[in-house]
């Protein structure tokens, strides 16, 4: 927690030193250094008003090591100039008046996740603070600024940057797989998705299973839980060492961290522990799916906060349809909706027009479209999830997997695969395991 009592929850990213969008420094002020001078230097950039600028300016020119590449008092611009110099630390103002500040820095740090977002503002209520939280904020300052408790903040990102991997930082990308109601198929969207990542879009990716009721992630790929999330939570901390020892690996290559197949064995969570467990997932994995519990409470929020992608599934029923709507206001009315896109639907068992109620229904009682659907196939998803076999794998040919596969190629910003690249996926896959 910061002096003020905010957590700390920022990624930092050192970056690279490049112009504006004229070749220029900013008009606006002078910096106060060359920039790209010091490669180990922490690079901030400022989007303030100018009598915090100062203050900001004077508190940063006395730490070592921190190189300022960047200032603007205007939003949209300050906004522009961040993404062309990725600072790893951006300082932004926040006006009483602060909904599109807010927004626009929730969508910088979705775009920019190593960054670490400090807010300066003149209240910290809790309704900011809320708020702050959903845009990814690792500092809320109060102003006029304390000159100690941002030397603290910088010195935070400074340690946290230090302890990174040498193989260097990674994006996190978090895809949270959302209902509040079971049965509509979320834990096979879930597993699936994972593996056709990791297979058909080649990236690292991790699989956790933080439904604890349910808990079948490990067992809809084939793998016995002989380690588990239960495993990690009774560990002493909670870290890239014992997360290792509690990963599961599919022939895929997949990463798994499941529930125990016991209920005599699970350990209860809470909402720090499964922060900490996302950490240390993210940490080691290009993307991370997950899993998520069938609720609103503290730990799936703690879960939700952290995600960069909430995916809220449902199908063609009624009542998925009524609690799909509801899942949409509930985020809506917590602020997940602030950044456009965090938050998307995903239909499955989809009929198109042949069902009874059609995609048009749904999109005019849910008041949005959904993002991505996902055909009804359920005698191939059916027999894939009794006997253990990821759909993606085992039948990429059939309806559900090549939607699925469509899904992860969109999430993972890249094209779908071919459809004769499937069987090589597949050939490989098993000539890896035969080589075993």
């Amino acid at each position: 927690m910061n002096g003020n009592g905010f957590p700390n929850n920022g990624e930092n990213h050192g970056g690279a030193e490049q112009a504006n969008g004229n070749g220029h420094s900013s008009p606006e002020r002078p910096r106060l250094f060359i920039a790209g001078t010091d490669p180990a230097a922490i690079s901030v950039l400022l989007i303030l008003e100018e009598a915090n600028r100062r203050a900001t300016h004077t508190a940063l020119t006395g730490l070592p090591g921190v190189e300022i590449v960047g200032e603007r008092h205007e939003l949209r611009s300050g906004i522009l100039l961040a993404k062309q110099r990725a600072p790893r630390i951006l300082i932004l103002d926040l006006p009483d008046d602060y909904d599109e500040a807010l927004t626009a820095a929730g969508q910088y740090k979705l775009d920019a996740p190593d960054t670490a977002l400090f807010l300066l503002s003149n209240s910290l209520d809790p309704q900011l603070l809320l708020r702050a939280i959903r845009a990814g904020a690792a500092e809320v300052l109060k102003k006029p600024l304390d000159r100690a408790l941002l030397q603290e903040a910088v010195e935070r990102v400074s340690r946290s940057g230090a302890a990174r991997s040498a193989s260097g930082p990674r994006a996190r990308s978090i895809v949270t797989i959302f209902t509040i109601k079971g049965g509509v198929g979320s834990s096979t969207v879930a597993a699936n998705l994972a593996v056709a990542l990791k297979a058909h879009m080649g990236v690292d990716t991790a699989l956790v299973d933080f439904d604890a009721q349910t808990g079948i992630a490990a067992h809809l790929l084939g793998l016995k839980a002989e380690r588990s999330m239960s495993d990690l939570l009774r560990a002493p901390r909670i870290d890239s060492s014992t997360l290792r020892m509690n990963i599961l690996t599919h022939p895929s290559g997949l990463s798994v961290l499941g529930q125990p197949d016991d209920l005599m064995h699970l350990e209860p969570i809470t909402p720090a522990q499964a922060g900490a467990v996302l950490d240390a997932v993210s940490a080691s994995h290009d993307m991370v799916v997950v899993d998520a519990p069938h609720t609103f409470d503290e730990v799936s929020l703690e879960i939700l906060d952290r995600s960069t992608t909430i995916l809220v599934i449902g199908d063609l029923s009624i009542a998925s349809i009524r609690s799909a709507r509801r899942a949409m206001e509930l985020l809506d009315r917590l602020h997940f909706t602030d950044v456009p896109d965090r938050v998307r639907l995903i239909v499955n068992r989809s009929t198109g027009s042949r069902g009874l109620i059609t995609l048009d229904q749904l999109a005019e009682a849910m008041q949005m479209r959904p993002y991505h659907t996902i055909q009804n196939d359920y005698r191939r998803v059916f027999t894939s999830v009794n006997s253990g076999r990821a759909l993606c794998l085992d039948d990429p040919e059939s309806p559900a997997a090549k939607d699925i596969i469509a899904l992860a190629a969109k999430l993972a910003g890249k094209p779908a695969p071919a459809p004769q690249a499937e069987e090589s996926i597949r050939r490989g896959l098993f000539a890896r395991k035969v080589a075993r």
